[in-house]
């Protein structure tokens, strides 16, 4: 049996040698769809389905609280601390929060992105520093975190992978602290861009339990399920609303898995796109399938014989699917180097939208995967022809005298596959063009500003030589009028959050108005700015007037509000001349003197949020986001930005620099790379269906060179034989379009989640994917049919 399957290869690669062409296009049509296919699935696979990279890792979970205004949130200091000491599922539970640091290198100041983190940290996730060391309990309390654990990136990068660096002193925020350790090269938590971590050194009897910006995992212990955690941690949060009514009623707990945490918001659109992939492979076997169809037809006299010479039915069957999975190997291995030659663009597209990007790899799950899906497909599309072309009568075709025949049943076949090639593509075309008017919609929402000519940078403040407030008031203030003097700039602002960054929400009560329930409070955006912020974003004024630079310290505290805010909270009533309790640990309320226009702050697919803009000088922050709109391009004034900050401070660098507009793109970034791809998909799904209703038609044409020479030789006019295989070949387009629009309807769910502003049976969508795909299978099928139009009757009758 070895030998004749050995025998069997040799005569496959004869056989497709001497059909060279035939041999090139089946190959590359099913490379491009095999690669396709185990590119989208080494994404899938290194995010979803490969564990994350810690020991036992499904004891891993995310622990979110949960508040009534907001539902998930992060977690409150006092609150984690309750949760630790309570529970009784996690062995450990650990908090973190976002941080950064000036570090002071020889060559200049250097910006660092980190963590500040309870000292149990690297024991929750169960990696230890590959140098020096974790934390220790001691230096997890106040005046005491003096120590850091460093990235192996930032040893590399940024201390030339001194071998020595455990236990060396640097200077942090203008601060000596120690480097206690260097983790493994592989770590990377919660993301790659985290250079160094820091005990938190919150007491826990001085914690807020009001301030949320902690987010919490803990490792669960030996045989305790996610649900029994999650019911626990439920319980106490509830328990700890009751306790705590003034900051934590009716709040509870969600606990999931981590890694659930981590790729859940990606998961329906990866299953998509896989999806949309597999859909790819299928037309790309339907096609190859109808070249093998036309290559057995071809062939009949062939088979015939070796049928009269003994061969029987399955030994034949064989002989043609070993040439069908010669096809799919060779197929599938050029798939293979097409998928790896995809994984950089697509970690480039998908940079900022896809979590474990970086993990991305061919591995030997993904090569499995692409070996079996040709084996598959090699079946799929060899299967209908080899069994087509063994049942042909032996007599009936050697009476032919050699000429090649065409059964009505291979006719229906390959029609069936053509109508399931178009039907096929229209589900892909229909998912691409939603996505498209989707993401139009997205692009043509007004974001509430103009980020045109803008220009944003980050400056932070160490503790250490800006000590007060007045330190911090004067230098923001000294670079702010550097900024405005500078030729170029038309406006310079600053604000604590950028738009589409996100931010935090402040409770608040309006005087004159009964205090809030417990667990009721009001809450709204916070936004601390600088008089100039509304003129650099380009915002609107609709009421009253805007922050200047007489709302100091000593003035009266102002406020100015969004229209979002005054449609929830002052709908009937002018809300100029009120004055709002703002929970941000100042003394006193603030009068609202203007209304400006709404903002998008979180996403732009969320309407805006209610927002509450203060003066930067009655609320004093030490970073802050700078914005300067300039008159040319604004990333031409980024050295000018860092040279700004240099002048006034040698120690400080300006870092995060970007156009604004980049950030507007940032924030779709998810949205476009599945646009992308599926509309690639889509493409290459068009292509091959036309490219099989050109094969059919033509091949068509060719059957019936002798009809149409009859036909023409007896009156019929060039105009008929054109209507006649144009209309053959449309009428299966029609049915394969009315299929694939059922199809799309059926399917319109699986697509909706990732929809803006267009419903899944949006009409546009699938009238203009129908009228494109009927277009171009017109155009596969005039070509053939003009070559019928020239049929030279004599010679065509001279044939037979």
């Amino acid at each position: 049996m070895f030998s004749d399957v050995l025998g069997d290869i040799r005569y496959a690669l004869r056989q497709l040698g001497r059909t060279p062409g035939f041999t090139v296009v089946a190959v590359l049509t099913l490379a491009f769809g095999i690669g396709a296919t185990s590119a989208i699935f080494s994404v899938v696979n290194s995010v979803m389905l490969t564990p994350l990279p810690f020991p036992e890792p499904e004891r891993l979970a995310r622990v979110h609280e949960v508040v009534p205004q907001y539902g998930r949130f992060s977690v409150a200091p006092a609150t984690f601390f309750d949760w630790r000491r309570q529970n009784s599922v996690f062995e450990r539970m650990t908090a973190y929060g976002s941080s950064s640091a000036t570090l002071d290198a020889g060559s200049g100041p250097e910006r660092l992105t980190g963590l500040i983190v309870t000292w149990e940290f690297f024991d929750v996730l169960g990696v230890q520093p590959a140098r020096g060391r974790g934390f220790r309990p001691d230096e997890d309390t106040p005046n005491n975190n003096t120590v850091i654990v460093i990235s192996h990136g930032a040893w590399q990068s940024r201390f030339g992978a001194d071998p020595a660096i455990a236990g060396t002193a640097v200077s942090i925020n203008g601060t000596p602290v120690t480097v206690a350790g260097v983790m493994p090269a592989g770590f990377a938590f919660p993301s790659r861009d985290i250079e160094f971590w820091r005990p938190m050194a919150i007491d826990p009897a001085n914690a807020s339990r009001g301030a949320h910006f902690l987010a919490a995992i803990g490792r669960l212990k030996p045989g305790v399920s996610i649900e029994q955690a999650a019911a626990e941690m439920k319980t106490i949060s509830e328990r700890l609303g009751t306790q705590y009514p003034d900051n934590s009623a009716n709040e509870s707990a969600d606990t999931v898995l981590l890694h659930d945490q981590i790729v859940g918001p990606i998961r329906p659109m990866l299953w998509t796109l896989l999806a949309s992939v597999v859909v790819v492979v299928l037309i790309a076997c339907a096609n190859v399938a109808n070249l093998l169809l036309v290559r057995a037809s071809v062939r009949e006299k062939e088979i015939a014989i070796r049928a009269a010479m003994g061969a029987g039915r399955r030994r034949l069957v064989r002989q043609l699917l070993t040439e069908s999975l010669v096809l799919a190997v060779a197929g599938g291995a050029l798939g293979v180097l097409l998928a790896y030659l995809a994984i950089a663009p697509i970690q480039t597209l998908s940079a900022g939208s896809i979590p474990r990007v970086t993990e991305i790899a061919l591995d030997a799950r993904v090569l499995a995967f692409a070996f079996a899906l040709a084996l598959v497909t090699g079946v799929i599309f060899g299967l209908a022809p080899a069994w087509q072309a063994s049942r042909a009568g032996l007599g009936a075709i050697l009476k032919e005298g050699g000429r090649s025949s065409a059964t009505s049943g291979g006719r229906w076949v390959r029609s069936a596959l053509l109508v399931a090639e178009v039907a096929l593509s229209l589900i892909l075309l229909v998912g691409a063009a939603l996505l498209l008017r989707s993401f139009t919609k997205l692009s043509n929402v007004d974001p509430g500003f103009d980020a045109d000519r803008v220009l944003a940078f980050r400056v932070a403040l160490p503790a250490t030589t800006y000590p007060e407030d007045h330190h911090r008031a004067a230098f923001f203030d000294n670079l702010l009028a550097r900024m405005r003097a500078t030729p170029g700039v038309e406006a310079a602002g600053m604000v604590q959050t950028l738009p589409l960054r996100g931010g935090y929400v402040l409770s608040f009560e309006i005087e004159g108005r009964p205090p809030s329930r417990p667990g009721e409070d009001l809450s709204a955006n916070h936004r601390v700015v600088s008089p100039g912020y509304f003129t650099a974003l380009g915002m609107r004024l609709l009421r009253g007037r805007l922050l200047n630079d007489r709302d100091i310290q000593t003035s009266p505290m102002v406020a100015v509000v969004d229209e979002a805010f005054v449609r929830r909270h002052f709908p009937n009533e002018d809300p100029i001349g009120r004055r709002l309790d703002i929970g941000n640990g100042t003394d006193g309320a603030y009068e609202i003197v203007g209304v400006v226009s709404d903002v998008r702050y979180e996403t732009l697919e969320a309407a805006a949020d209610p927002t509450m803009y203060v003066p930067f000088t009655q609320d004093i922050f030490s970073q802050m986001w700078l914005l300067a709109r300039t008159t040319g391009a604004p990333s031409a004034f980024a050295g000018t930005a860092r040279q700004l900050v240099r002048d006034i401070d040698r120690g400080l660098p300006a870092f995060s620099i970007s156009p604004l507009d980049a950030i507007v793109d940032e924030s779709m970034a998810e949205r476009r790379f599945s646009m992308l791809l599926l509309g690639l998909f889509a493409l290459v799904a068009l292509f091959l269906a036309a490219v099989g209703l050109y094969g059919v038609v033509s091949y068509t044409v060719g059957q019936r060179t002798q009809e149409i020479g009859l036909r023409m030789a007896i009156g019929a006019a060039p105009w008929q034989v054109l209507r006649m295989v144009v209309g053959g070949g449309m009428k299966l387009a029609l049915v394969g379009v009315a299929l694939g629009v059922a199809g799309s309807l059926a399917l319109a769910n699986l697509v909706a989640s990732m929809l803006f502003g267009v419903t899944a049976f949006d009409p546009a969508s699938y009238a203009a994917t129908a009228i494109v795909l009927l277009a171009v299978a017109m155009l596969a099928c005039y070509v053939p049919a003009r070559r019928a139009m020239r049929v030279d009757p004599i010679i065509a009758l001279r044939q037979e």
